[in-house]
């Protein structure tokens, strides 16, 4: 039955792709950026949705039952409440306002070539590793909905299919519209599943109230599992059980500043910013108007989406039969195993859907984006700047292919999530430093170049060869990274020469045919 309401959510979705395909794409422009055409309505539920994906799903509950518990659910709060927001109002309309196609011709714009390409390089890069995420997390959707019958690695082949529908017939419209109804079946399906879970815990966990005794080694709960729990949680080599892990969201803890809300607020902020797969919903629409009228929609469409991932997954790590059948990797399957433990046939179909909604729109977001950094920054614009719009599209299509097979193939091969986002997210940082002095004060290509250079390097050293004194939140290579941005892009820029910012009304006087509305 599960199975069965899946297969008519992956006929309705390729039916729409072909359709929406045929009646709107006719050129490269409509692929790339819905012939500038999308409404705030669009806008709004496209790019909510791109920023959820594996990071507010399974890399949520994997973070969630690794010790961090219930303070897992910042890293949601933080992009909803303060990513959301300053992508809608501001950074998403200065990228329309330039006019250009992809973030890599705008870094190339303010400080060269050299460093549009590299950023082109990096970017491509850093988010194929969030893409293989989306992968593995669309995968685990689609094994909760074969009930665990079909390998985890034939699941994650047709994840890569899937998403590839998403993008690959009517590009940035295509996943418009699709977003819209999956921003829809993600929040129903979720809390759906939420509320008959609670029936399920009531008729054989003493309800929710019977979870936090387990937590806290008290009570009817407890007594019961005890035996059975401890013994299975031991041989698995899991983290300790604590009340902490349920109640952990107390905001004047500072490790929990330190350790999560200011880390995910940095990197959501620095990393999307200057991301392709952030910035397709803005490049494609109407005006500055329908990249802002959306955004208390959007927040709290973000913020609620993300809760009931982090719920279900501290409950899952309760229950023996979940932890038996998930072995070592239990805090990757946690909530399917739950879900296929505990949810009727439909209503497990529909809350694995709820995933696949999740992780498709950002993996496709990310199809779309890499491919369209490829093919127009790194193959047309460079080598075949006359290339008709007919073999552009080809060009963009074939790329979208091969993005794919690479994220298919480093899918199948890596075990872990969440450190993959600290990583390739820290390579945003000094591109966003330089980038906003570029935008709003000087654009200093040696100023942009070392900054980015050096930070690199120490950023890509602090990861794999972390000092012995790096302790504690210094352990984390986003702080050294972030300092050593700030310091290095706005003193360098003070000192060096350069050309005023794009925003500028210098620029504005120098560029009048060029300029940026200042809106």
């Amino acid at each position: 039955m599960a199975l069965a309401v899946a297969l008519i959510y992956f006929v309705l979705i390729t039916v729409l792709s072909i359709v929406q395909s045929r009646r709107s794409v006719k050129s490269a422009k409509d692929f790339t950026k819905a012939g500038d055409g999308m409404s705030w309505l669009l806008v709004t539920f496209s790019f909510v949705l791109v920023p959820l994906g594996s990071g507010h799903t399974l890399s949520l509950w994997e973070t969630a039952t690794s010790g961090i518990g219930a303070s897992a659910i910042w890293w949601a709060v933080g992009a909803g409440a303060i990513f959301l927001p300053l992508m809608m109002l501001w950074l998403g309309p200065w990228v329309r306002d330039t006019r250009l196609n992809t973030m890599p011709e705008i870094i190339e714009k303010m400080f060269g070539r050299g460093l549009g390409s590299l950023h082109a390089a990096f970017q491509t890069m850093t988010w194929t590793g969030i893409g293989i995420s989306e992968t593995i997390a669309t995968g685990t959707a689609i094994y909760g909905l074969t009930g665990g019958h079909l390998n985890l690695k034939w699941c994650v082949c047709i994840a890569i299919v899937l998403m590839l529908v998403y993008v690959l017939f009517g590009g940035v419209l295509q996943m418009a519209f699709l977003n819209v109804i999956n921003s829809c079946v993600l929040l129903a399906g979720a809390y759906i599943a939420l509320g008959f879970i609670g029936t399920y815990l009531a008729a054989n966990y003493f309800g929710w109230t019977g979870i936090q005794e387990v937590y806290a080694g008290m009570g009817g709960a407890w007594d019961s599992l005890k035996d059975t729990l401890m013994p299975l949680r031991e041989q698995l080599g899991l983290v300790e059980m604590s009340p902490v892990m349920l109640t952990n969201t107390d905001m004047g803890n500072k490790d929990l500043w330190l350790n999560v809300i200011i880390p995910v607020v940095v990197l959501h902020t620095s990393a999307g910013a200057v991301s392709q797969s952030m910035n397709n919903t803005f490049f494609a629409a109407k005006d500055n108007h329908a990249c802002r009228k959306g955004v208390f929609l959007g927040c709290g469409l973000n913020v609620l989406s993300c809760v009931p991932w982090v719920i279900m997954a501290l409950v899952g790590m309760t229950i023996p039969t979940v932890l038996q059948a998930g072995g070592a990797e239990v805090s990757k399957t946690v909530v399917p195993l739950l879900a296929m433990e505990a949810l009727p046939a439909p209503i497990l179909g529909l809350l694995m859907i709820s995933l696949l909604a999740a992780c498709l729109s950002t993996g496709g977001s990310i199809l779309m984006g890499n491919g369209m950094v490829i093919a127009s920054d790194v193959i047309k614009r460079p080598w075949k700047p006359d290339m008709s719009d007919k073999a552009f599209m080809i060009l963009l299509r074939v790329c979208i292919v091969v993005m794919a097979v690479v994220l298919l193939i480093g899918a199948l091969n890596m075990a872990v999530v969440f450190p993959v986002f600290l990583w390739c997210f820290s390579f945003g940082i000094p591109v966003f430093v330089v980038y906003l002095c570029g935008m709003i004060w000087k654009a200093s290509k040696s100023a942009a170049w070392i900054t980015v250079v050096v930070t690199y390097i120490v950023n890509i050293y602090w990861t794999f060869w972390t000092p012995s004194w790096a302790t504690g939140p210094w352990a984390l290579n986003m702080y050294i990274v972030s300092i050593l941005s700030v310091v290095l892009g706005v003193v360098l820029t003070l000192i060096l020469p350069g050309t005023p910012g794009l925003r500028t009304k210098k620029y504005a006087q120098l560029h009048p045919a060029e300029a940026i509305p200042r809106t």
